[in-house]
């Protein structure tokens, strides 16, 4: 069995090495995090971003519309506008009013088209007065006694759509669907019964017919910018942001106080990433109506996007506070309290989320990454265990996102291990070979095939302070392959993996290859401490003291107070003959409070224990 104590691994307790790794390591666009082993060495895990990590979003596919109440609000303002209008311009050619009071008397013997006009003014009269029933029933005898008569036909037509929008606002679309078709077979460019045709296919998701009729009723009537909003929504679900922006910007203009404008302009701003705009808006939404609680959510959304995270946790609270049961209000509150770093409020909400919806991935996921900063690490396991079960179920799901919640399970069963080994618990090294594998089956990418390999090394480390060298060799085999893949796939990211692969090829006997894998990290990470000290590691195992002493000296000089390295430094000055530095190296540790390495290292030199 290679002799594996013989390092200076052995002689550190667990807290030294990894609060020296967390002040050494290099930061980039992944965190590297230290673990330590039974045997006092310690290995780095490669996070796919940052350690802290952003919580994940939950991307709801439902639609965002508008609610019953808001589409019953733009039928009366679109039928306000247009009788406001038609009184400024009549929109047809009216004939005169007649009071039903006063008509004449012998109509029954009039010719049809003295009596047709009669019955047209009367209808008109009743268009005067918002009395569309009536103004139907004389419009209708009027264009029976003269079929050709348009301004009769107009007539009936204009008020068959304006009681069908009344309608509308009274909840009985099907209705007003025979209304507003009725109308239009008198007059094709009806735009109220257009109008109207819009709002029922709206409710009805069916989105292109809905834009199909909002925009004949444009095209008939252009003042009717009342029609604007369920446009520009349309056109915002439909994803044609530009076409949304503009119709919803002109609706803002008519109404700078209307909270529906404002809300689903607010929308299209954020949907264009300019979120100081869309936080503006939102929050007018939710003055001008306190009852909107989507206009709550997304001013939480848009805050957070600005970090804003304590605003954000206001307007969360606020939409949950209006719907109880809104799963995605909780889980922004917990993103929020998560950027804040107030992991145990984070827990306290992603609970209350994943208890809404209890097999969303992201809420488990993220639960998880709650505990896994409160030090939580088996139940932050078990959360990412459930993540991971119900990530799967999607057919859909993103593989990336699997794969990095498999890898950090894998890393909770590590940091359960450092708390265990003192325990003398066994570590699960089987199970997080498994999740790691499974992510690699995921993604391959370069931070999977580094931390497969990390997993094999530390198993193995496990089975050789053991002495179980024959099952340790294969594990390290396993261990080098995947690093070297890991390495070899990324030119940009190999500081982690070369470090761990250099620790596996020393464990395996390979000390040129290990030095010339740490080589290649110190020439990316000149400073890291730990990399150099790894490389003196190395020399050392070749019986190159000399070498060696320079290495350790190296890594002083990057950490003045690294006193594995003090102990490194004199062991192989001693090798070397150089009993005065030997002793200087023993005299900082005794500075550095390291009595236990100072014994030890005073034990090398009487002979008693091998370097």
């Amino acid at each position: 069995m290679k002799k594996i104590l013989g390092s200076t691994k052995s002689f550190l307790a667990f807290g030294v090495i990894f609060s020296l790794l967390l002040c050494a390591i290099p930061t980039g666009a992944q965190d590297l995090v230290a673990i330590s082993d039974i045997t006092g060495g310690a290995s780095v895990f490669v996070f796919r971003g940052s350690f802290r990590a952003a919580p994940k979003k939950f991307l709801s596919r439902t639609r965002t519309v508008r609610t019953k109440s808001q589409r019953f609000e733009t039928a009366r303002r679109v039928t306000r506008q247009f009788i406001a209008l038609a009184k400024i311009a009549p929109r047809r050619i009216r004939v005169k009013s007649v009071d039903p009071n006063k008509l004449p008397t012998g109509i029954k013997t009039m010719p049809k088209g003295e009596a047709s006009k009669l019955f047209a003014g009367v209808g008109e009269y009743y268009m005067d007065r918002d009395g569309f029933d009536n103004a139907i029933e004389f419009f209708r005898e009027s264009v029976s006694l003269d079929t050709a008569s348009i301004n009769s036909k107009n007539g009936l037509s204009e008020a068959l759509a304006l009681k069908g929008n009344e309608l509308l606002v009274n909840d009985a679309a099907a209705v007003a669907r025979t209304f507003f078709d009725e109308a239009l077979t008198y007059n094709a460019k009806n735009a109220p019964a257009h109008f109207g045709l819009g709002e029922i296919f709206a409710g009805l998701d069916k989105d292109e017919e809905a834009t199909a009729s909002y925009e004949k009723a444009l095209e008939s009537d252009k003042d009717l910018t009342e029609i604007y909003v369920p446009l520009g929504i349309l056109y915002y679900q439909k994803g044609e942001i530009a076409k949304a922006d503009t119709l919803l910007t002109r609706a803002l203009a008519a109404s700078p106080n209307d909270a529906q404008t404002q809300y689903f302009l607010g929308l299209v701003r954020f949907a264009q990433n300019q979120n100081t705009e869309a936080l503006t808006a939102f929050n007018n939404a939710k003055t001008g109506d306190p009852t909107n609680v989507e206009a709550f959510y997304y001013a939480g959304e848009t805050a957070s996007r600005l970090k804003k995270h304590s605003e954000a946790i206001e307007d969360y609270q606020k939409a949950a506070t209006l719907k109880a049961t809104y799963f995605e209000a909780w889980l922004g509150r917990g993103s929020a309290y998560y950027e804040l770093g107030n992991w145990a409020e984070a827990v306290t909400a992603y609970k209350e989320a994943v208890r809404l919806k209890n097999d969303n991935a992201t809420a488990f996921e993220n639960l998880g990454d709650a505990y896994r900063q409160l030090e939580k690490f088996n139940d932050a396991e078990s959360n990412y265990n459930l993540a991971a079960v119900f990530i799967e179920r999607n057919k859909d799901f993103s593989r990336e996102q699997a794969a990095d919640i498999y890898s950090k399970a894998a890393f909770m069963i590590a940091k359960q291990c450092e708390i265990n080994m003192t325990r003398a618990v066994i570590c699960r090294w089987p199970t997080a070979v498994r999740n790691l594998e499974k992510a690699v089956s995921y993604n391959q990418s370069s931070v999977d095939y580094a931390n497969l390999g990390w997993v094999y090394y530390n198993w193995a480390r496990a089975d050789l302070y053991a002495k179980n060298t024959a099952e340790a060799t294969p594990k390290l085999e396993k261990a080098k392959l995947n690093l070297k893949k890991s390495a070899e796939s990324n030119a940009n990211f190999i500081a982690g993996p070369l470090l761990n692969l250099g620790m596996v090829l020393t464990d395996l006997g390979d000390y040129q290859g290990a030095i010339d894998a740490l080589t290649r990290v110190i020439g990316r990470e000149p400073k890291w401490a730990f990399a150099i000290n790894e490389l003196g590691i190395a020399y050392r195992k070749q019986n190159n003291f000399m070498e060696a002493a320079n290495q350790f000296r190296k890594a002083i000089d990057a950490d003045n107070k690294f006193a594995s390295a003090y102990y490194n430094l004199g062991e192989a000055e001693f090798r070397n003959g150089n009993l005065g530095e030997a002793k200087n190296a023993y005299a900082k540790l005794m500075s550095l409070g390291r009595k236990d390495l100072a014994r030890q290292l005073e034990m090398v030199s009487k002979g008693k224990v091998k370097g």
